[in-house]
């Protein structure tokens, strides 16, 4: 069976990042800071056990959406990172300032189609904080164009969870930029221009979050600015918000279960094709039946995998004949699952059309002369400019304001009936008792998957 290779999935991977690296000072193109998220994303899991860290260097460029032909122009962008010094510039909790710096790529090496590379010891414990760390989404940066908009969402995302950033001091900001040395960046005005307006509007394109700007001034000149974040409500319906994509993945559950490493198995599955690696877990299960692997199960999985072993007897075909077969339960399964989703979906949507409607009816109802006064003061409490626009297209219907706009009709007195009882009384779906189905649906999957 010949190998073929399969692109990374482009909306799932994300990337722990040590909340000190995302400051650094360097001055990085956007091909050498994309390929500081990548190489780190793959090196994550073994950055503290493992001297060397590998990769396809076809998956590698294409995480990075960089053309895999190109090798001599990789090569030199990673010659490039192994020439840069990063200088570390954090502004800690207690408000001190600590400088730090060091070589960020001291070895790399691409032969036979794979990317070799190390870092420093005291590089790796930096980068690698299992409890410290914010998510990177690798598909947005992906798709970045300039390295100004990388750098701000780099900054902004680890924020998301608490609606803001921290306030920076402007010169601390120009740094960041990597324009702490141009002149012609020295005034504000020039720098809101030509970087911060030009990459928040790349960032609220591209990304999942929407960042907005909010300066700190001392007389009439700006000393401080932070951002106002927000969910991107339309790219977060995709999914990017999700770790686990490539983890729920049931190939890459059975390779853990045959105890391959984290980073080898995300390897694989982004490498190879399902049948590809059922293929290869079935011979080295047949194998280890007979005796006849004198090493390591995994050790030999993984020579099965790379060197594409075959299994001519018929023992292999009669585990392809069973495997086939779970195959096709799990799809029908899985076929189930997408249909109970499905009605869950419409259950969800039909009751908050409902509200909608409520809401609607209670608003006509007022005077004239009161609702613009209503529809006012509820668009004071959004602040935001996005949330803002977003009320004035779909009025009470918007989606992306849908809590606020419910919360601030239940303050009116507007009494919403709870999901459960307007299904009841309505013939409808129940929300919760679908939710139930569906996450039992999932873990007959699951357990379907680690038994295989």
């Amino acid at each position: 069976m010949g190998k073929e290779l399969k692109k990374p999935i482009k909306n799932n991977q994300i990337l722990k990042k040590h909340v000190a690296a995302i400051h650094i000072g360097a001055k990085l193109s956007l091909l050498q800071r994309k390929l500081v998220n990548a190489l780190l994303y793959n090196a994550y899991d073994g950055l503290l056990t493992a001297q060397e860290h590998h990769i396809s260097a076809s998956v590698l460029c294409e995480m990075i959406g960089f053309d895999s032909k190109n090798i001599g122009y990789l090569k030199g962008a990673l010659k490039g990172l192994m020439e840069t010094v990063v200088e570390f510039d954090v502004l800690e909790e207690d408000g001190k300032r600590s400088w730090e710096a060091m070589v960020l790529l001291p070895y790399a090496r691409i032969k036979d189609g794979t990317c070799t590379y190390r870092y420093e010891r005291a590089l790796a414990e930096k980068l690698y904080h299992p409890d410290v760390y914010s998510k990177i989404n690798l598909s947005v940066l992906r798709e970045m164009n300039s390295s100004h908009a990388l750098v701000l969402y780099e900054n902004c995302y680890r924020f998301e969870g608490i609606g803001h950033t921290a306030w920076w001091d402007i010169e601390v900001f120009r740094k960041l930029m990597a324009v702490d040395t141009m002149s012609s960046y020295k005034p504000f005005k020039a720098l809101n221009r030509n970087v911060i307006q030009p990459a928040m509007k790349e960032v609220n394109k591209l990304s999942n979050i929407q960042v907005e700007m909010e300066t700190r001034m001392k007389g009439r000149t700006v000393t401080g600015l932070r951002f106002i974040i927000r969910p991107n409500a339309q790219l977060s319906l995709v999914g990017m918000d999700s770790e686990d994509e490539i983890t729920d993945r049931r190939t890459y559950k059975a390779l853990m279960a045959e105890g391959i490493s984290k980073t080898l198995a995300r390897a694989w599955v982004l490498e190879y094709d399902e049948e590809y690696i059922f293929d290869k877990l079935d011979l080295a299960g047949n194998e280890a039946a007979k005796g006849k692997i004198k090493s390591s199960k995994a050790g030999f999985l993984k020579a099965a995998v790379e060197q594409d072993f075959h299994n001519e007897n018929a023992a292999k075909q009669q585990n392809l004949e069973a495997a086939q077969a779970a195959k096709v339960l799990r799809e029908k399964r899985e076929r189930q699952l997408e249909d109970l989703k499905k009605i869950h979906r419409d259950a969800e949507n039909t009751y908050r059309r409902f509200c909608v409607e409520m809401i609607e009816e209670a608003f006509l109802a007022l005077p004239a002369a009161l609702r613009d006064a209503v529809s006012a003061e509820f668009q004071l409490s959004l602040g935001s400019r996005v949330y803002l626009d977003a009320f004035k297209k779909a009025g009470w219907s918007d989606r992306l304001n849908a809590p606020d706009i419910r919360k601030f009709w239940e303050a009116r007195g507007l009494d919403f009936p709870f999901p459960a009882d307007w299904a009841q009384k309505n013939g409808s779906s129940e929300p919760s008792v679908l939710k139930v189905q569906i996450e039992k649906l999932e873990a007959e999957i699951t357990s379907a998957v680690v038994s295989v």
